[in-house]
């Protein structure tokens, strides 16, 4: 096998165990749950996201780094958010991508500059939104983020 073959062979591995997480997982999750969350009064789904999931970073951004295959399952979250909030667009169900910050994990060895504490709260605040609040949208702590 030469070198080329083995990239792509690594590489598949690394995009698939990303997607399983941050995508797949919640796909599956919402579909899991979403004949329950229809019966409720305020149903609400938030999906955890990142900035690095903006297509809007991802076009003035020349490198992401060793969170390049994280950007892209995170991107694919994204659309996934705003596919869903569209095909259930007649319903009560909130459906929104929210970014929670650079927060201290293990996905960045804890060098986030917010504590999980800190980094939760915006993914609440969109968990417990009105009912007339919008859908198919991506939020940060400041407000809405760009897709």
């Amino acid at each position: 096998m030469n070198n080329h073959k083995i990239y792509l062979a690594t590489i598949w591995k690394v995009y698939e165990k990303f997607f399983d997480t941050n995508f797949f997982g919640a796909v599956q999750t919402t579909q899991h749950f979403i004949d329950l969350l229809k019966k409720s009064d305020e149903p609400r789904i938030v999906n955890v996201s990142s900035g690095l999931g903006s297509l809007t970073f991802h076009s003035s951004s020349s490198d992401f780094g060793m969170y390049a295959v994280y950007s892209c399952s995170k991107t694919a979250l994204n659309a996934f958010t705003l596919n869903l909030a569209k095909e259930l667009r007649d319903t009560n169900i909130k459906i929104n991508s929210v970014e929670p910050g650079y927060t201290a994990t293990n996905l960045n060895n804890y060098s986030g500059t917010q504590t999980i504490e800190q980094g939760v709260e915006v993914i609440v605040k969109y968990a417990t939104i009105g009912i007339n609040a919008p859908t198919g949208k991506f939020f940060n702590k400041e407000g809405e983020f760009a897709w």
